[in-house]
């Protein structure tokens, strides 16, 4: 995928995270949107507009909402990084490793970001953010799905394919 298609899909992920989501939450949990597109865009399209633009944003995300300043944009880099390595070795075609990868970021994140915010004296409760992860694991996977399902690769059928059987669009 193109930069600037990825440019609008972390604009408008910023966009909505930051203003319209904030009112629809569940059990006070919303969705990471920017993480999210991280995971998706670094395990789906080969390039880096999941590593690039999830440290940009993650910086823009610490500056408007957060208490220090980097956290969001490393943890973003190196969960596109991770992403972008599993690439080569899971099918990105199976919705089953989309939620592979979706919880594994999302789990790397959270727990990331709390290694982080203890260091620099954070009072964020361990067992608070377990509570709430299997929530947002649900959330994201939500996400990620719809995404998948109108935007993402997926496979074609070809009539010249000998395991052709109709004109079917398919998801494994």
């Amino acid at each position: 995928m193109k930069y600037s298609s990825a440019l609008i899909f972390f604009l408008a992920g910023f966009l909505l995270q930051s203003t319209l989501v904030l009112n629809f939450s569940i059990a006070g949990i919303t969705p990471n949107f920017l993480l999210c597109f991280t995971i998706l865009f670094s395990f789906l399209y080969k390039g880096y507009q999941g590593a690039v633009y999830g440290v940009i944003f993650g910086l823009l995300q610490d500056i408007a909402f957060s208490v220090l300043i980097g956290p969001s944009a490393i943890l973003y880099l190196l969960i596109a990084l991770l992403m972008a390595e599993i690439r080569h070795y899971l099918y990105r075609d199976s919705i089953l490793n989309m939620l592979f990868t979706s919880s594994l970021g999302t789990m790397l994140y959270y727990i990331g970001l709390w290694l982080i915010l203890m260091i620099f004296k954070g009072n964020y409760s361990f067992m608070y953010m377990l509570k709430k992860v299997p929530i947002l694991l649900a959330l994201h996977f939500a996400i990620a799905v719809i995404f998948y399902l109108t935007v993402g690769k997926r496979s074609i059928r070809h009539p010249q394919d000998r395991y052709y059987k109709g004109r079917k669009l398919y998801v494994d």
